[in-house]
């Protein structure tokens, strides 16, 4: 349950030789880099690294072709030792020449088709029209206007248009909405004419110039040039297909190089140099610093200095010791913060915890089994990390189904008694046993949050606070003489029990400050505002011996559910009625499952994260972070 251990280490070496240390000993290696020049500001002469990198553009010009092309951007195998860089830039131009000239090309058939729709979508409301258009358009003594106006418009002034003498007009296709027609005026009365069909909103649709002929004419040659420049865009987009499918390993490879070496290049922004050295420093996890050192060696002309964590005014990152269960719960325990560096990695803890409490509020053999089920499809075939966590408390709910002895919500199904809950004085015993537990979870917890004082060497932690030893003497103290009292008969509030065991953890806990601060070594440990610290430490003395008394009946919620699970069950079976549907129990199951396996999962988080988590665990980590590249994210 801790942390894996830190160093410091500090690369040196020949400036010439950068690069290539990066590939060998840092890049895709276990080492996180730290900014140099801030950790070495005593030594003079340190400057950044130049950081004019040369693989940025090529790089973001294949970044830019894979967009365009939709290429998913991958890892494929490459000579990361050679430089390639003029190959590489060679290859993305020629491949950029050709692709620019078939999609100009492929944009200018696209806009030809586009353009031989736009006439024939004119053409189509006049097909029936014998005249040449070109005739029409070059009458001297007449003019030709086409177009359409409003269905509504044209019902209510036709009469008026035809009873004009200086006006031609004549409908040529009437739909719904619009009535598309042609008009004829003279050319002396054009313009009155013209602002006549304006008023009574007339669109004029002008014919493409080049359109001769009939309209039927017309769009029989549209059509036929249309299917042959349809034809050349599919030419054009075989070969696009022909050149993603022929050069995308090459392609990727170039990318992938591209990419390595840019990222090389990039950790110049942590490093410092002098005139003629090289300066870098990172973290490297301590059970992989041997293998590390020895990757060093190899290079002569290095020099390679660790120091520990605690010789550094640097705080380090966060790596997990990582099992098969906390691997599972991580998601939660990130959605909480990761535990900082001298802390205990509470991820086993909860996911131990988790477990237990569902599996107690979520008893059912059937209903745990198939939600594990549930989980396990999530998990593995949706690659969703909830599943992972579904089917550990689906596992859980089976197990404790199983003392229950409880079957989609029939009791007495498995071949033995079990523990039914609604049974005898079994919800008490059950409320009770709840409360046993939550006693025992925050104890517990409390001797965690010692742990971690003592690795912070925290005294308040470990002595004084409401969770180091005076919170749990007083919280122990507490319990053990209620209980006496209660069921012993013992009454145990009296002078020599309460002074030392409830009274003065009280004291310690009020005067935890001047006490740290001595223990610390400060000599004015004393001048502090004592009333100011008497009347802070009141409330907060208040509100601690609350929390005491609301995190252990918070765990009431425990056997409270579990006797809620039993409670729906039945009214499921009642809906039933006596020949038990079997739709009414197979529908209330599921509603069970997803309802009830919600809110128990909202609420077990629920005693996680504040009765638990808030008694031993601050979080703040920093994850660890080492150079891993990834080849399919984006340099912009």
């Amino acid at each position: 349950m801790s942390v894996i251990p830190m160093r410091l280490v500090t690369l040196a070496g020949p400036l010439e030789q950068f690069d290539g240390v990066m590939r060998a000993c840092v890049v895709d290696r276990e080492f996180q880099p730290e900014n140099a020049l801030q950790l070495m500001q005593e030594i003079k002469d340190l400057r950044p690294m130049e950081m004019n990198n040369p693989y940025s553009v090529p790089l973001r010009k294949a970044e830019g072709l894979a967009e365009t092309g939709g290429v998913k951007l991958e890892y494929v195998p490459f000579d990361g030792e050679g430089d390639h860089l003029e190959e590489a830039m060679a290859y993305l131009d020629g491949l950029t020449s050709r692709l620019s000239e078939l999609s100009a090309r492929q944009a200018e058939l696209q806009q030809k088709v586009e353009h031989n729709r736009a006439s024939a979508y004119q053409l189509e409301h006049i097909q029936g029209m014998t005249e040449n258009l070109e005739e029409l358009r070059s009458m001297r003594y007449a003019r030709f206007r086409y177009g359409y106006l409003p269905r509504e418009v044209y019902n209510s002034f036709a009469s008026s248009i035809n009873a004009r003498e200086d006006t031609f007009f004549f409908p040529t296709c009437v739909e719904d909405k619009n009535v598309y027609a042609v008009y004829f005026t003279t050319r002396e009365r054009q313009g009155e004419v013209d602002a006549m069909f304006t008023s009574l909103h007339f669109v004029r649709i002008r014919l493409d110039t080049e359109l001769g002929g009939t309209a039927e004419e017309g769009l029989d040659r549209l059509s036929g040039d249309t299917r042959k420049v349809e034809a050349e865009l599919m030419g054009i987009q075989r070969e696009l297909d022909e050149i993603r499918v022929r050069e995308r390993e090459t392609f990727l490879r170039y990318t992938s190089w591209l990419r390595y070496r840019w990222e090389c290049y990039e950790l110049r922004r942590y490093a410092a140099q002098s005139r003629e050295t090289f300066y870098l420093t990172g973290w490297v996890p301590e059970d992989v610093l041997e293998a590390f050192l020895k990757n060093v060696e190899a290079h002569e002309e290095l020099s390679c200095v660790t120091d520990s964590a605690a010789d550094v005014p640097l705080t380090p990152p966060t790596k997990l010791k990582s099992n098969f269960l906390s691997r599972i719960f991580r998601p939660f325990l990130e959605m909480y913060g990761l535990p900082s560096y001298d802390e205990l990695d509470p991820s086993l803890f909860m996911a131990i915890t988790y477990t237990l409490f569902f599996g107690i509020m979520f008893g059912d053999l059937g209903q745990g089994l198939a939600l594990a089920a549930t989980g396990l499809f999530l998990w593995k075939k949706k690659r969703m990390w909830l599943g992972g966590i579904i089917t550990c408390c689906g596992c859980a709910g089976a197990v404790f189904g199983c003392v229950y002895n409880s079957v989609f919500g029939f009791e007495g199904v498995l071949p033995w008694e079990g523990f039914a809950i609604l049974e005898g004085n079994h919800v008490m015993l059950l409320l009770i046993a709840s409360m046993v537990l939550g006693v025992s979870m925050l104890l517990f917890v409390m001797v965690l949050n010692i742990a971690n004082g003592l690795r912070q060497k925290n005294y308040e932690k470990i002595l004084f606070g409401p969770n180091g030893a005076a919170g749990i003497v007083f919280y122990a103290g507490i319990l053990i003489a209620g209980l006496a009292t209660a069921v012993g008969g013992v009454n145990l509030f009296v002078p020599v029990y309460v002074l030392p065991v409830l009274v003065l953890p009280l004291v310690l806990m009020l005067l935890k400050e001047p006490l740290v601060d001595l223990l610390n070594g400060h000599k004015d440990w004393y001048k502090i505002s004592w009333g100011g610290l008497l009347s802070t430490g009141f409330f907060e003395l208040f509100e601690t011996m609350l929390s005491y008394l609301t995190n252990t009946l918070s765990f009431m919620r425990v056997g409270a559910y579990a006797i809620t699970h039993v409670g729906l069950m039945m009214v499921i079976q009642m809906l039933a009625g006596s020949n038990m549907n079997p739709i009414v129990i197979v529908l209330g199951n599921v509603f069970v499952m997803g309802f009830e396996g919600l809110l128990v999962g909202i609420q077990v988080l629920r005693l996680e994260f504040y009765e638990l988590f808030g008694r031993f665990y601050d979080d703040g980590g920093v994850a660890y972070g080492p150079k891993v590249i990834d080849y399919t994210a984006r340099s912009t």
